[in-house]
């Protein structure tokens, strides 16, 4: 099956300024998700969706490519799924799974990703399958896969159509605030070590 892997990036992050292409470790943040999805071998595309002309450029450096998001789909408000649809909708018919990879997901593995589309292609009845924090069941803040259609008709990402992946506790890190940001820096450089 085609997958493709899509990175929700817009530019007006609130509480960390440039969130999505701050250096992080000497690299903007976004890169590590472009990389990873890239070198995972699992997609046919990687494509970052961004209104934002510098995002864009990060993202072309790296060697993704890029939807032009519209402002309307670039506010605070606007959740992942709808930006996921969007993307799905200019796709149309090209790719059977799609996966949603957060542009703050430094510590993403390969062997999640790889487990998430394992269930995908394993049980049929599944819309999505997305990355938990473990314990307690929070989003990861990683990734999720879907089928194209479920993004299309905008399937809500609950259960029971959905697989949970649980991420190894020393790889969770929802970045939100500075201090959330720090931590993750050390996280990173512990896992890296």
């Amino acid at each position: 099956t085609m997958s493709i892997a899509i990175i929700p990036a817009r530019g007006g992050s609130t509480r960390i300024p440039r969130k999505n292409v701050k250096l992080f470790h000497g690299k903007p943040i976004i890169a590590y998700s472009i990389e990873t999805a890239k070198d995972s071998g699992l997609f046919g595309a990687v494509v970052v969706s961004t209104e934002d002309p510098e995002i864009r450029a990060v993202a072309l450096q790296y060697g993704a490519g890029v939807i032009e998001r519209p402002a309307e789909l670039a506010t605070n408000e606007t959740g992942t799924q709808a930006v996921m649809q969007h993307a799905m909708n200019l796709l149309r018919g090209e790719f059977d799974l799609a996966c949603c990879i957060y542009a703050t997901a430094p510590m993403l593995s390969l062997a999640m990703l790889t487990w998430g589309l394992y269930e995908m292609d394993n049980n049929p009845s599944l819309a999505y399958a997305f990355s938990v924090g473990y314990p307690p069941l929070q989003d990861a803040a990683q990734f999720y896969w879907g089928h194209s259609e479920a993004f299309i008709i905008g399937k809500p990402l609950v259960w029971p159509n959905v697989a949970m992946i649980p991420i190894e506790a020393d790889r969770v890190c929802d970045i939100n605030t500075p201090e959330d940001w720090t931590r993750a820096e050390e996280m990173y450089a512990k896992l890296h070590r």
